[in-house]
């Protein structure tokens, strides 16, 4: 049995192939499109992720603990420096940096570098004229300082907790120093405006 051949058919045919292959590129094309260099600096677009917190006074409870904090920190500067009261100012940072240098508190002892972080608060409280607040945001509920009535924070109670589970030592000086320069870059702005990022942890 024979079978006819349509040469108009083939050629269509060939043609639609060209075609198709002309308008897909293929698969190593496709991967060429976009370099492993330009894909590391690509920017994906992502919908904005809204911030959303709350901030009010800090309660009668959480006064409290504040102020145990600082009994305890007090404490602990008594035991080990000799040092029975602080002046409450940037002159501190040289006391709590003596407990970071003497390596009294150990990585596990979380705790009691917040009592630290409490006293490293009152400082910015003093030196800049911030404020206690309650912040609550989907991540939980801080105790933070507030730049009068803005979107500008600072959470001074984790400071030092964060940077020893991270097995980084650190500078107390250092520290004060780089929030000095956010504090006063948010503290310029008009009170009706906040800054892009202002929340220091």
């Amino acid at each position: 049995m024979e079978y006819g051949i349509d040469s108009a058919k083939i050629i269509t045919s060939i043609c639609s192939v060209i075609l198709y292959m002309a308008a897909c590129p293929t698969m190593a094309e496709e991967e060429a499109v976009i370099t492993p260099d330009e894909l590391e600096n690509y920017q994906f677009q992502q919908e904005p992720v809204e911030d959303i917190h709350v901030v009010t006074e800090l309660g009668i409870g959480q006064r409290f603990i504040l102020d145990t904090w600082r009994k305890e920190a007090l404490n602990l500067i008594a035991r080990h420096i000799g040092l029975r009261s602080l002046q409450g100012n940037s002159a501190d940072l040289a006391v709590i940096q003596q407990i970071i240098d003497r390596e009294i508190l150990g990585e596990d002892q979380i705790r009691e570098w917040q009592y630290l972080g409490v006293v490293f608060g009152d400082i910015l409280v003093t030196e800049f004229d911030l404020t206690w607040v309650r912040y609550e945001d989907d991540l939980g509920v801080s105790k933070a300082l507030r730049w009068r009535n803005t979107d500008n924070f600072v959470f001074p109670v984790t400071l030092f907790s964060k940077r020893i589970r991270f097995n980084e030592k650190p500078d107390a000086q250092e520290i004060y120093d780089k929030l000095v320069t956010e504090i006063n870059q948010f503290k310029l702005l008009p009170s009706p405006l906040v800054a892009p990022a202002g929340r220091s942890r």
